[in-house]
C-alpha cells in the first residue's frame, strides 16, 4: 500500500544562520508566524532584523549591523512586549544612527537618562521649588525680619499659587509663561511685580544649583517692556536673499545626513518665514491643516512683540506646505519632538548647526536668514508694469515686525489676512519652483 505523503507543517523552518545584513527578504515575518514558532532559532524578517527563540523560550528582536567595517549586534527588545511593526520602527531609528556613525546602544542610554531625568522633572513642579527655596532662604537669611518673611510668603500665596504655573515642572516653564505673570502684575502694581520676579529668579537659581534646570532665564529679563532685555547694539544675521541660492540651500538640507525633524523645522522656517524658536517649538494643537484656508495661529504671548492689541499671530499655510504637514509623523504635543524626550521639542540650535557646520554656511546664512529673504524677494517683486506686486505693510505684518506707524498700527489683521496669503502662498511656490531646478 501507497505511504501517504507526510503532512508539511505550518511552523516556519528556523534559520540557523543569518545571511549578511542590508538583504531584503521576501518572506518577511508575520504576526501568524510568529505565533508559531516554538523550536529554538533565528527567524529572519529582513535588513538584518531577526527574532531569536532562545532556549529558556524567550523570543528576542536582534538587528546585525556594520559600523565602520565591524559587525556589531543590537538587542531591541523581546517579543511580545516589542511587537513587529515596532521592531521594525526600532530596527529604522538604529539604522539611522548607525548610517550617522553611531552605536544604537547610545541611543537607548539617552533615552534611559532622559526617561530618569523627565521623572525627576515632573517631581520638581515651580511651586515645589518655591516652597523649597522659601524654607531655605528664610533660614539661611540672617537679615530676613519677620515682616520680610510675612510678606514673601505673602506674595508667593497671593501672585504664585494660585496660577497654573505652580503645578507645572519647572523645566517646563518657559520665559514667555513668567512674562504673561509678570507684566500683568506690572500693569497694577510694579513694585510688586517687581518683588515677584525676585522670589522668580531666587527659585529658578535654587534649581539650577541642583541640576533642575540649566540657567536662571527670569535674570536676563526687565519688567515692562516684553519681559526680555533690550540689547544695546545687535548686528544684522547673516542671510542668503538671492533666490537661486536660497534654494540651493534648501536642496542641501533635504539631502543632509541630519534627523528629519531638523531638517523639517528648518523646510517650516524657510516656506513660513516664521522665527526660528517658533518653528523648532511648534505645536500641532497650533494647525488647522484641513479645509480651504489653512493656518498656523501662533498664541501672541508667544510672539517676539506680546502686545495683546495685535491678537493671536496668524500664518496661512500655502497648500504645499498644509499637504506636507499632513505628511509627517503625529507623536506628541510637538511637531519636531527629541528623539530621546517626546515632551521636549528640537532645540534652536539643532537646525543652527546644521547650516553652520553641516552646509559650511557659518557667516552666510542662518535659520533667521529665510526671514529676510522673504523680506527681500517679496518687496522686490513687481507687476509686469513695475509697480509693487505686494503692500509693504503686508510683508512686514507677513513677519509680525513691530510697526510705530499710527496708521499700520491700527491694521485690520482680519481683513488683511486674505492679501497675507497671497503672499505666502507666492512665496511657497517661488521657493519650489526655484528648488526644481536647483
Amino acid at each position: 500500500m501507497a505511504r501517504r505523503p507526510a503532512k508539511s507543517s505550518s511552523r516556519p523552518a528556523p534559520a540557523r544562520r543569518t545571511p549578511a545584513p542590508g538583504i531584503r527578504y521576501t518572506q518577511a515575518l508575520t504576526d501568524r508566524a510568529i505565533a508559531k514558532i516554538k523550536d529554538v532559532g533565528i527567524y529572519p524578517d529582513g535588513a538584518g532584523l531577526a527574532l531569536h527563540r532562545l532556549p529558556g523560550g524567550t523570543l528576542s528582536w536582534r538587528w546585525r549591523y556594520r559600523l565602520n567595517g565591524k559587525a556589531g549586534i543590537f538587542v531591541l527588545g523581546t517579543y511580545p512586549d516589542m511587537s513587529l511593526a515596532k521592531a521594525r520602527a526600532a530596527r529604522e531609528d538604529a539604522e539611522e544612527d548607525v548610517e550617522a556613525g553611531r552605536r544604537p546602544i547610545l541611543r537607548r542610554r539617552e533615552a534611559t537618562i532622559a526617561a530618569a531625568e523627565e521623572k525627576r522633572g515632573a517631581e520638581a513642579t515651580l511651586g515645589a521649588l518655591v516652597e523649597k527655596w522659601f524654607a531655605t532662604a528664610a533660614a539661611e537669611q540672617g537679615t530676613w525680619s519677620e515682616s520680610h518673611r510675612d510678606k514673601t510668603r505673602g506674595r508667593i500665596d497671593n501672585h504664585i499659587k494660585p496660577t497654573g504655573l505652580w503645578t507645572t515642572p519647572i523645566a517646563l516653564v518657559r520665559v514667555a509663561d513668567i512674562a504673561t505673570l509678570l507684566d500683568r502684575l506690572y500693569a497694577k502694581a510694579p513694585d510688586t511685580a517687581n518683588k515677584v520676579r525676585q522670589i522668580l529668579s531666587g527659585t529658578f537659581r535654587y534649581a539650577a544649583a541642583r541640576g533642575l534646570v540649566e540657567s536662571d532665564p527670569v535674570a536676563t529679563t526687565r519688567l515692562g517692556s516684553g519681559m526680555r532685555r533690550k540689547r544695546a547694539s545687535r548686528k544684522n544675521l547673516p542671510a542668503v536673499t538671492d533666490l537661486a541660492k536660497i534654494a540651493a540651500i534648501l536642496r542641501k538640507i533635504e539631502m543632509a545626513q541630519a534627523s528629519w525633524k531638523v531638517r523639517g523645522a528648518l523646510r517650516l522656517m524657510a516656506f513660513t518665514a516664521a522665527r526660528p524658536g517658533r518653528a523648532v517649538a511648534a505645536r500641532w494643537s497650533e494647525f488647522r491643516l484641513e479645509g480651504k484656508d489653512p493656518t498656523w495661529t501662533i498664541p501672541r504671548e508667544l510672539q517676539k512683540n506680546k502686545a495683546d492689541e495685535r491678537g493671536d499671530h496668524v500664518i496661512p499655510l500655502a497648500p504645499e506646505v498644509a499637504r506636507w504637514l499632513r505628511t509627517l509623523p503625529r507623536d506628541g504635543e510637538f511637531v519636531f519632538p527629541e528623539p530621546t524626550n517626546k515632551r521636549r521639542h528640537v532645540t534652536l540650535e539643532a537646525p543652527s548647526k546644521l547650516l553652520r557646520t553641516s552646509l559650511g554656511l557659518a557667516d552666510v546664512h542662518t535659520p533667521h536668514g529665510f526671514r529676510s529673504a522673504l523680506s527681500t524677494l517679496a518687496n522686490q517683486a513687481s507687476h509686469a508694469d513695475g509697480s509693487r506686486r505686494f503692500d509693504r505693510d503686508d510683508i512686514e505684518h507677513v513677519l509680525d515686525h513691530e510697526i510705530q506707524s499710527e496708521t499700520v498700527r491700527a491694521y485690520d489683521r482680519k481683513r488683511a489676512l486674505p492679501r497675507l496669503r497671497v503672499i505666502l502662498e507666492w512665496w511657497a511656490s517661488t521657493l519650489s519652483q526655484a528648488m526644481e531646478t536647483a
